[in-house]
């Protein structure tokens, strides 16, 4: 008896896994249907990410997260666009547009 179950264990691990996955690309697929892309477009305002190791020593929560503003130049890609300054220098690298986000004036 001991045997038969350790037979079937490998199939109870594939069958978990098959489970698994299922559950995780039912919830990609939610997930997916309710984001909204956010295309921007050349001359727009956007503000800028501030990552963790470009913040500012010592504020704590209450620092910035964003920083800008910053004008769209060129549209590289599908969700990726380069930037420039308001004294018109251009930002180095190109930008996600994750990491971007619309700025009203």
């Amino acid at each position: 008896m001991l045997n038969d179950s350790l037979d079937t264990i490998n199939e109870r691990r594939d069958q978990a896994l098959i489970r698994i996955q299922n559950y995780q690309q039912a919830a990609a697929r939610y997930y997916n249907s309710k984001v909204k892309s956010r295309p921007f477009f050349v001359g727009d305002y956007v503000l800028r990410r501030v990552f963790d190791n470009k913040k500012e020593v010592g504020a704590g929560k209450l620092g910035i997260n964003w920083e800008g503003p910053y004008i769209v130049t060129e549209v590289v890609r599908n969700g990726v666009y380069k930037l420039k300054d308001l004294e018109d220098r251009p930002v180095k690298r190109p930008w996600n547009v994750i990491n971007l986000k619309k700025f009203y004036v």
